[in-house]
């Protein structure tokens, strides 16, 4: 998953440029030529180096340009959990910001331009999606991170628990929990169930103490704790997690998911397991993948069923039933709703 420490572009600012040279006109001529586009007013990028950029990378280089153009401007909600470097399923659509103005909750449309091409009509931004800005407004506890303005940790943790699916909550308390924290600050379960009680919403409690009684700082990537947390809505039986097996040979595996009663072990397979080096430990890809099938033939032997999953099925419940239905994993209770309605861009969380 992509971080706030990706290098970004250089941005330019109109403001430095008057004032080490008197004048920001050649920003202002480069963008009109189509060499540079405007990410808010008064900053600019080369327009090669935009298009060149993830869509991770645009949202986090859109994050860095609206604290440019307003530097007191605080970071909140998933915004905000980026910055805290903590899990999130896919690029937010919006700069989530705080406002002291209840007048001024709500979004607010990319402002990221480039100029059109006299002859063609086209700016070159037609599918490099911009990000707007949601003003929410609500009591925050603001603290600095990397130079940017954002909410404390844990009440960036708290905002998002009550607001995302219960799978996304799942994965950010986990993290947070977790030893694979590489970085930054933890929290530990009884701040975060404190944190609950001050919540004003009965709702909103009761959801970070269904979260934390799901989350499981043993879970060893996104992807898990997701499926886990899918596992749990769709009313299957709870899996052992990290379970370690031996053969003859010796060990075999820990593996993600095991259900004993069933014999059935289960192992979610993200594409970093095979394309990021730091994840091959010196293997290519190939040699990975012989490697995992020999790993799968020792478990198959001593009579196990094996159940493979990608991040398709770990976000789509009914494909994820289907396929540990195939392997004998069936719900044996009412399925929780698991689910909460998204909060208004203004609503207070305390």
């Amino acid at each position: 998953m992509e971080t706030m420490a990706t290098a970004l572009p250089t941005l330019m600012l109109a403001s430095r440029r008057r004032a080490l040279a008197g004048s920001s006109r050649g920003l202002s001529r480069a963008y009109n030529k189509g060499d540079l586009v405007r990410v808010r007013s008064g900053v600019y990028c080369s327009k090669a180096a935009w298009l060149g950029l993830k869509a991770w990378e645009r949202y986090a280089a859109t994050v860095a340009a609206v604290a440019c153009s307003d530097p007191s401007v605080a970071f909140c909600y998933l915004t905000a959990l980026r910055i805290w470097r903590l899990p999130l399923p896919r690029v937010p659509e919006h700069i989530h910001v705080i406002t002291r103005s209840p007048h001024k909750a709500g979004r607010l449309p990319s402002t990221t331009r480039a100029a059109a091409d006299p002859k063609t009509g086209l700016t070159g931004l037609e599918h490099a999606r911009g990000y707007g800005v949601s003003r929410h407004h609500w009591a925050a506890d603001i603290v600095e991170r990397h130079g940017l303005n954002v909410t404390s940790l844990l009440q960036t943790v708290i905002d998002c628990v009550v607001r995302l699916e219960l799978p996304e909550a799942v994965a950010i308390v986990d993290a947070v929990l977790g030893s694979r924290r590489a970085e930054g600050e933890d929290l530990t379960r009884t701040e975060l169930q404190e944190a609950s009680s001050r919540l004003r919403s009965a709702a909103k409690h009761r959801r970070v103490l269904e979260v934390l009684a799901l989350a499981d700082g043993k879970s060893e990537s996104v992807g898990e704790s997701m499926s886990r947390a899918l596992i749990h809505v769709l009313g299957l039986p709870a899996p052992v997690l990290q379970h370690t097996f031996y053969d003859n040979e010796g060990f075999i595996a820990r593996t993600d998911f095991f259900w004993p009663e069933h014999g059935v072990i289960g192992e979610f397979d993200g594409d970093a397991k095979y394309l990021d080096d730091s994840l091959l430990g010196g293997r290519s890809t190939r040699e990975a993948i012989l490697a995992e099938k020999k790993r799968e033939d020792r478990l198959r032997a001593l009579g196990y069923t094996v159940v493979r999953w990608d991040w398709k099925a770990a976000t789509n419940p009914e494909l994820l039933r289907r396929k540990l239905a195939a392997a004998g994993i069936t719900a044996q209770k009412s399925p929780p709703r698991g689910l909460i309605p998204p909060a208004l861009p203004g609503e207070p969380t305390t």
